[in-house]
């Protein structure tokens, strides 16, 4: 009896080792519809790869990442259901390979193994970031070029050599006059008077007339670790995605340029508003359906015939029309924002209500008031309309990037050009500011936690940053552990998103293919290789998914929503 009792502890205890040291495997109980490996040419397993399935005649692609034996699955609670596929991985290092026409049958595993050949990579495939840090120069003059990728890709910013006079010319173009001719010494922004002339001198330097074509990149390594590659992506065609082009401007109308995202609780909906046009969009999350509804704007509204569009200065990436920020009110309507407005849409009448005041970030309050920056501090309310105004001080409009409003009403606001975070309590009508530990770190959106902190991505600095209220302090955290602000890789966090119940603060770089985690209890970061190359300019946390899970609009086409969720 003693002797069968050990060897059931021996059967036991391998079992549990053997699901430790090969996690793929302990997830066959998950009924998966498809499995495989990834090797090298040289027979090696390769890490970190993400295999991607698309359904045919579907809007919706999922894709999973080969662990460290160089194994992939697709978990059964997936997104991947019975039905024909094509199954493919396209990196810039590999040749790109695809099997067409996969049939995945219920209670049954398929399985697709790839053998990858090495290829040359291309300077299409490489991002900001990669092309930075193969240029010669300083981190202060890289950090300022690679600034350029707002608008445009580097590719394009660097595909024609210009004298310094040429360059200068661009470069008031792009920031714009009213830019050029002021000093923000709290912002490492390139669109400033002290940096017009030192990055028109280094661009001549690179890239000046007589200088080779060719534009130097350097890969980065896909990141390999077990935590790093336990995630499944799911991709939502939309419309008018469009198709990757590196000489595309922002803002190109004939194409859809998703920003902001938010999700139903009460249905299976998402909500997304488009930056340069006046429609809002939503995405069924079960079946992939998407709709589009166009709405009409008083006068005043949107960007048209305001700022940069009125100065006639056309600068690439010209931002007229469309809407940002968006969340619901208390009655469960969508509330989005754009210049000089705000919009309702009430989702089971599918009717809008437009009040030509607002802005495009603003912060809600639970009475449901919509609180926002416009020469002065204002507060809509939704009901009556009324709008009252509170003083705060001059600029801070145009100091800041992004606000929330918290529990207690009070408005917290990202002063990107400042490089602190201000807080404004209309009880007391008081107003403070606090500064971030790295000078000219760059706040720029932020969301407060179920203890109603701050976390924000600090831009310039690449980090993520913690505004806690009663302490009155700003505490920063490295995206990258060791990275010193404004050096290379150069990560810029443009947002974040916080999952209170799983203790996790999501954000992107908006330089590479990468979305980053921070722990909130370690501290610890991981990053996270994106299947596609990505442009973030917000994410939101699913509540009330039973796994962590995160949804992103990427917004430079091909257009799509994304899911990303970790197993």
């Amino acid at each position: 009896m003693h002797r069968y009792f050990l060897a059931a502890v021996l059967v036991v205890t391998l079992v549990g080792v053997y699901s430790q040291l090969s996690p793929v495997h302990s997830l066959a109980a998950e009924d998966s519809l498809l499995r495989g490996r990834v090797s090298s040419s040289s027979g090696q397993p390769l890490a970190g790869v993400p295999v991607r399935a698309h359904r045919e005649n579907s809007n919706i692609a999922v894709s999973v990442y080969t662990d460290g034996h160089g194994d992939y699955l697709f978990p059964g609670w997936s997104d991947v259901s019975a039905g024909s596929y094509s199954i493919g991985i396209d990196l810039p290092d590999f040749e790109p390979m695809k099997r067409e026409a996969v049939t995945l049958s219920a209670g049954k595993t398929a399985r697709v193994d790839f053998t990858l050949q090495s290829r040359q990579p291309s300077i299409a495939d490489a991002t900001a970031s990669e092309i930075v840090a193969a240029l010669p120069g300083t981190d202060d003059q890289k950090h300022l070029l690679i600034q350029c990728d707002n608008c445009h890709s580097l590719q394009f910013a660097l595909r024609t050599p210009r004298t310094k006079e040429g360059w200068t010319q661009i470069i008031r173009r792009m920031a714009g006059d009213r830019a050029v001719s002021r000093e923000t010494p709290g912002t490492r922004a390139f669109g400033q008077k002290k940096y017009v002339e030192p990055l028109a001198e280094y661009l001549a330097s690179i890239r000046g007339p007589g200088s080779s074509d060719h534009i130097p990149f350097r890969l980065r390594p896909r990141p390999t670790s077990d935590a790093a590659t336990r995630l499944v992506v799911t991709e939502y065609d939309i419309p008018r995605g469009g198709i990757r082009d590196l000489s595309i401007l922002r803002g190109d109308r004939r194409f859809v340029w998703p920003h902001d995202i938010v999700l139903d609780p009460n249905s299976p909906y998402a909500y997304y508003t488009d930056h340069f046009s006046y429609r809002l969009g939503r995405l069924d999350r079960k079946t992939g359906e998407t709709t589009e509804f166009p709405y009409a704007v008083l006068p005043g509204m949107g960007r048209e015939g305001m700022g940069i569009v009125a100065e006639g200065q056309q600068r690439a990436g010209n931002p007229g029309g469309g809407a940002h920020d968006m969340t619901f009110d208390p009655q469960g309507n969508v509330v989005f924002g754009m210049g000089g407005g705000t919009v309702r849409f009430n989702p089971p009448t599918e009717e809008f209500t437009a009040w030509a005041s607002g802005s495009n970030m603003f912060g809600m309050d639970p009475a449901g008031n919509v609180w926002y920056l416009d020469k002065g501090l204002h507060k809509l309310d939704l009901k009556s309309g009324e709008v009252k105004h509170y003083t705060v001080p001059d600029g801070t409009d145009d100091d800041t990037y992004d606000m929330e409003t918290d529990a207690q009403g009070r408005s917290i606001m990202n002063l990107f050009r400042l490089g602190k975070i201000g807080l404004f309590d209309p009880r007391a009508e008081e107003f403070a500011a606090y500064p971030t530990p790295t000078p000219g770190s760059g706040p720029r959106r932020g969301e407060l936690d179920a203890q109603g902190r701050l976390w924000t991505g600090l831009y310039w600095a690449g980090r993520i940053g913690l505004f806690d209220p009663g302490k009155r302090a700003v505490t920063e955290y490295a995206l990258i552990p060791g990275n010193k602000p404004y050096t290379p890789p150069f990560p810029s966090p443009y947002t974040v998103a916080v999952d209170d119940k799983n203790q996790i603060v999501w954000t992107t770089d908006f330089n590479s293919s990468r979305i980053y985690r921070l722990d909130m209890k370690t501290a610890e970061s991981t990053e996270f290789f994106m299947p596609a190359p990505y442009e973030v300019r917000d994410l939101t946390v699913d509540k009330t998914a039973s796994r962590p899970t995160l949804w992103i609009p990427a917004y430079r086409p091909p257009s799509r929503m994304v899911k990303v969720q970790v197993r």
